[in-house]
Formats: C-alpha cells, structure tokens, sequence
C-alpha cells in the first residue's frame, strides 16, 4: 500500500504530464490582468490574491507549481492581488452553477462522494439545457454570444452570463435571479371581490405555467388526488378557452384550486441553483481548460452543440500517455476513460491504467497505486 505523501506525489505527476503536453488547453479568460487566481495544492494548502500580467505567466504558473485546482474569480478588478476590501470591484459575470447533488435533491452516498454515473451526468445536464434554453434564453433574452457554458469537471454544469447589464448587479438583484429561477412564482391577488386574475402578463413565468396546466392530463390530476375535482377541471378547461395568460379569469375557488396545480408544476419546473455562487459577487470558480483535482476530469468550455452529445467521461478527460498499477478495491459501476474501462468485476484486482483513468478511480476513493514510485 502506497502511502499518503506517495499517492498525491503520483496524482501530481500525472497533473504534471497532463500541463506538459496540453496546455493550449487551458481557456484564456477576458481582462486576465483584472482577475484573482486561486489554486489549490497537494498536502492541502490553498492560496488566493495572485494575479497575472498576462496569459503566459498563468499557463507557466501551473506547469510549474501543477496545482490539484486552479480558480479564477468571476469579478474583475482595478488591483486584484490587493486585501479582498482594497481590490476595487469593477464587474462580475453572472453564474449559475447545477450541482448533482442539489439539482436532483437526493442524499445518495455515492453521488455525495463524488461517483456519478454516465446516467446521472445525462441527468444534470438535461436539467442544465432547460435552465440555458427556458430561462437564460427565453427569459433574460441571450444567445451564445452573451454566455459561456462549462462542464465543471466534478458533479455538474457552469453557465457564466458575460455581459451587460448582468454583470454590474449587485447581490441583492442577483438573489432575487436565483429566486426566480429555484422557488417560481406567486399568483396575483384578486382584481375584484370574487375575480381574479392569476396573470398579469404573458411573458416569463406567467407563460410557462399558463401552457402548462393547459395541457395537464388524468394522470397529472391524479398524481395530485384531484382526478374527481371537478373544480380543478375547470381551471383546467378555462386555461384551454384562455387565449393567453394575462386573459385568465377565475373565481376564488377555482383559483385555490389553481395553487394545488401550480404547486406541482413549480416542482418539475423550478431548478435548484446554488444560491452561494451566483449571488457572491467576489466568487473564485474553476477555470476551463484545467483539471478538477477531485475527478481528474477537465473544467471544460462547450458550445450549446456539444452539448447535446456530450459525455463528460469522453470529452473531458486527461489526454495522457503514461500507464499506472492500480489495485482496484471499489469501484461501484463501469467507468469508461480513453476508451478503457473499470467495473465491478475488476474490485479487489490489480490492473494496468491509462493514468488518466487511474487518477479517477485513486482520488474517488475506488482504489490505491501499485508502485511506490512516481
């Protein structure tokens, strides 16, 4: 068995090799000179307020130091390698990170520990294309020219909205961006004594959850225990006859009966962001083109067209060379990097790896180096 200070010297150099031989990988972030770096090291040490002049000096930092993390903050300023309160904040992207573990609000150990399976990165990021698509396109009104997509390297998807005027908002209009996009929506309150009016517009979320009940079945009705209300089936039937969301006129029953409808739909159509990063204006994220230390699998820029096809243990892998001995212990389910795989059948054996399929299964907790040696 290796020991702790040999498994990291190991997972260093295969960082090391990595860096080497690719790095025209590593993305080149706008205004570099106004921007913190932070970076994480093997033995456990973390330092921040570092900065660059220009690109060159940050790639040879990281071949030269070959950090397990390398973060950039998303806010640019006048002198960022100054006290956190004497920076001088200029502006700051706008990101919204979709994290496996809140996204699909679930308490399951493996995912917890950093395991997530091709079906669950499938998953995240189905909930991730509705979030660019149903809110950051169709709502906030931006294209690809005004955002930046990333897979995070770890357990899920980064969207970085770059331009005016959502990067100049404060943390006070940020929450209330979170807001809308996790909680939803509250209906209007009566426009007459016995009338109300659930929409006073026809756009954003008014829009979403107009077309929504419109179409909603006998099996949604009783999902929610209301497949013999006949009150619900009017609202139902009043959005069908409705020609558009602000036209919707319902009495004070049916509009309770409404909020049971709207409690499900908000369910299935709210997505759970983390609040922490998009609201922190100052936040150090993960920089593209750089390995997540956790995973060994790369932060990664993608189009909206990778997107579609894209698999996180294909497209963003190490693209090393070198081989390792591995003893695998556990590993819960097949893993496939650089076309060579792990499963189950493989625990309790000792196999040769690509290193960079080495290196996920060793920092996962799924097995241990052979070799003492680096």
């Amino acid at each position: 068995m290796v020991t702790d200070m040999c498994r990291e010297e190991t997972l260093k150099s295969i960082l090391s090799e990595y860096y080497r031989y690719n790095y025209s990988k590593i993305y080149k972030p706008n205004s570099i000179d106004g921007r913190e770096f932070g970076f994480n090291f093997f033995g456990g040490s973390f330092k921040r307020h570092i900065g660059f002049k220009v690109f060159e000096e940050y790639v040879n930092y990281i071949q030269r130091m070959v950090p397990k993390d390398v973060y950039y903050s998303i806010a640019t300023y006048l002198e960022p390698t100054r006290p956190m309160n004497e920076k001088g904040w200029v502006n700051a992207e706008l990101p919204f990170d979709l994290d496996a573990e809140q996204l699909l609000k679930t308490s399951d150990e493996l995912i917890k520990s950093g395991w997530i399976s091709q079906s669950v990165y499938e998953q995240i990021k189905q909930r991730f294309l509705y979030l660019l698509e149903d809110f950051i396109e169709a709502d906030f009104g931006l294209d690809e020219k005004d955002y930046m997509l990333v897979f995070s390297g770890g357990r899920g998807y980064h969207i970085r909205v770059l331009v005016e005027p959502y990067i100049n908002l404060d943390q006070k209009l940020r929450r209330q961006i979170v807001e809308y996009v996790s909680i939803g929506y509250k209906p209007s309150e009566p426009i007459k004594a016995n009338v109300f009016q659930p929409f006073p517009h026809d756009y954003g979320w008014n829009r979403k959850l107009f077309e929504y009940i419109r179409v909603m079945g006998q099996s949604q009705l009783e999902e929610l225990g209301l497949s013999s209300d006949l009150t619900a089936k009017r609202v139902i039937s009043a959005f069908r006859k409705a020609k558009n969301p602000s036209s919707v006129r319902l009495n004070r029953s049916e509009f309770t009966s409404m909020q049971k409808l709207l409690d499900f739909v908000l369910g299935s159509y709210t997505v759970a962001v983390d609040e922490r990063v998009t609201v922190d204006i100052n936040r150090l994220l993960r920089a593209p083109g750089t390995v997540h230390g956790g995973s060994g699998l790369v932060c990664k820029a993608i189009t909206k067209n990778d997107l579609e096809g894209f698999d996180p243990f294909r497209h963003a892998s190490m693209e090393n060379v070198s081989r390792k001995r591995v003893h695998v212990k556990r590993v819960p389910f097949e893993v496939v990097i650089n076309d060579e795989s792990v499963s189950p059948e493989l625990n309790g054996k000792e196999v040769e790896l690509n290193s960079a399929l080495a290196y996920y299964v060793v920092v996962r907790g799924g097995g241990d180096f052979v070799d003492e040696a680096v």
